[in-house]
């Protein structure tokens, strides 16, 4: 696991793009993990129409892709070689990347965006799992 924190608009997603980027090149199968601060359903389209109706559970399969919309995780297990977290700043969930200033006690690193840049062939084999699987889960499912 390898988690990236740091404020607002410092380039955590970046960062976490090329990660995921060499470690698919690599062969890993990856698995994302986004905190954010907005619902990630929009109002007054039908899938959220659906849950405000009561579902619980709303699958949406648009564009290639597919999204699930639960006030529960029901996952059951994580399949993957990789996990890349970005957020849960208050957490310790794996190698610790901190970009920008005002970081937290329990960072691996800190790093600006480009170090971090050029550094993430350096982070993916320093990545570790303070946490298994079951364990991050469950943490989520907290949230």
């Amino acid at each position: 696991m390898i988690q990236i924190t740091g404020n607002k608009d410092v380039g955590k997603t970046a960062l976490a793009e090329r990660l995921i980027s060499i470690a698919r090149s690599l062969g890993y199968r990856v698995v994302a993990v986004k905190q954010s601060h907005h619902a990630p359903d929009v109002p007054g389209k039908d899938s959220y129409r659906m849950k405000v109706a009561g579902a619980d559970v709303v699958v949406l399969r648009g564009g290639g892709m597919w999204a699930v919309f639960s006030d529960r995780l029901s996952l059951c297990r994580i399949d993957s070689d990789l996990v890349v977290i970005e957020g849960f700043r208050d957490a310790k969930l794996g190698f610790k990347i901190h970009i920008g200033p005002d970081p937290p006690a329990d960072a691996d690193v800190v790093v600006s965006l480009d170090d971090a840049l050029r550094r993430s062939e350096e982070f993916l084999k320093r990545a570790r799992c303070d946490v298994d699987a079951d364990g991050l889960l469950a943490f989520l499912a907290a949230r």
